[in-house]
């Protein structure tokens, strides 16, 4: 069993990068992830290329732009990091938030670039590094971390998943070299289906998955900020209006439970989705909830809600309903939000404002899309206002 403590190793380069003031020191940033789903393969890739760049070319650290409070949305990453010795995120990574090396010009950045939109196919340009660096011993808590990252965003590489071939040869060679191969007899010679069939393996990705799964600990809003995506559009304002175009911005959130639960995350759950809808200057937001039945089937909800005063309210929310890529079916707003947040939403002062004129609030509806499939829609839908 090796004796390597990646806990203890991520704070000594820590405290000798800040030491430093960041003098000669290659910064590695992971791709920028909006989401939390997206955000732990940020981490992880940025910290296995800050592993090999350091004990190939030099000094180098692995810098986390997730924010902080960010960090306690996804409890399967959590998880994973524990697994692998990493209990203290703050002491052990160098994060956003952390007191910035006065000897900035000196600090060479190395933003890793993304060949591919896919985030589960952005795994292979690291694997190449791994294999050329094959003289170095990788740490199986690194290699574990990764492999980790691929379970995640791979819903533990299911046949019938988005899991793609080359998931599972990055998945197979990390197993290989990660803490795994030290619960279980596995040979390198094995083949990659029965590497990642492994029982070890298996158990791994139904904790993940329950861990992401499990998300009645968050609010309202933390809820709409875990997995979030959000986009901006311009049309052209009005005749009187001192700019030539109006940025439309809207919010995509999705969420991992039916739309019932949803509204119960919080006493006050539709200020909160206000809240957040100001905060982030929306004119449109898409709540789009994915859920399993008792049966265990999937199921998706929709619900929209949309600024009266844009304009765009009535044109926008029809274009959804005659969809033929959506298919919606119409929901209820009423039955899933119930008595309580109904009375809520009406007698509560603050709550009031976003049932006034401001917003059109509750066009709900049954789904059987994701957000990557609702996202082409949208666009079409908002370049036609």
């Amino acid at each position: 069993m090796s004796s390597f403590n990646l806990s203890t190793y991520l704070k000594s380069r820590k405290a000798d990068f800040l030491a430093d003031n960041g003098g000669g020191w290659t910064m590695i940033i992971g791709n920028e992830a909006g989401d939390m789903p997206n955000y732990f393969y940020s981490l992880t890739r940025a910290l296995g290329y800050a592993w090999l760049h350091s004990n190939a070319s030099g000094k180098a650290i692995a810098y986390i732009t997730t924010p902080r409070e960010d960090f306690v949305l996804g409890a399967e990453n959590l998880h994973a990091l524990g697994l692998a010795g990493i209990n203290h995120i703050f002491e052990e990574f160098y994060c956003s938030g952390d007191p910035i090396p006065s000897q900035v010009s000196q600090l060479h950045l190395w933003i890793i670039a993304s060949l591919t939109p896919d985030p589960h196919l952005r795994q292979p340009g690291l694997l190449q590094l791994y294999q050329l660096s094959s003289n170095l011993s990788i740490p199986p808590e690194i290699s574990t971390l990764l492999l980790h990252a691929v379970l995640i965003d791979t819903r533990g590489l299911k046949e019938e998943g988005k899991a793609l071939d080359v998931d599972r040869e990055a998945a197979a060679f990390l197993i290989l070299n990660s803490l795994l191969a030290y619960n279980e007899e596995v040979s390198a010679s094995s083949d990659n289906q029965t590497i990642i069939h492994l029982s070890s393996t298996q158990s791994l990705s139904t904790t993940l998955r329950e861990k992401k799964l499990s998300v009645c600990h968050l609010s309202t809003r933390n809820l709409l900020r875990r997995d979030y995506k959000e986009y901006a559009f311009s049309r052209p304002a009005s005749e009187d209006a001192t700019q030539s175009f109006n940025t439309i911005r809207v919010g995509l959130a999705t969420v991992p439970s039916r739309l019932s639960a949803f509204f119960t995350s919080s006493s006050h759950p539709i200020k909160e989705i206000q809240d957040w809808f100001d905060e982030r200057y929306l004119s449109i937001l898409g709540i789009l909830t994915t859920f399993w039945s008792k049966k265990g089937e999937r199921r998706r909800e929709q619900l929209w809600i949309v600024k009266a005063y844009e304009g765009i309210a009535e044109k926008f929310l029809q274009g959804l309903k005659s969809s033929e890529e959506l298919k919606l079916k119409r929901l209820d707003f009423l039955k899933f939000v119930g008595n309580a947040n109904t009375a809520d939403k009406f007698e509560d002062n603050d709550a009031e404002e976003v049932t006034a004129d401001e917003a059109r609030f509750g066009d709900s509806f049954v789904a059987r899309v994701t957000r990557k499939q609702t996202a082409p829609t949208l666009w079409r839908l908002m370049e036609g206002l």
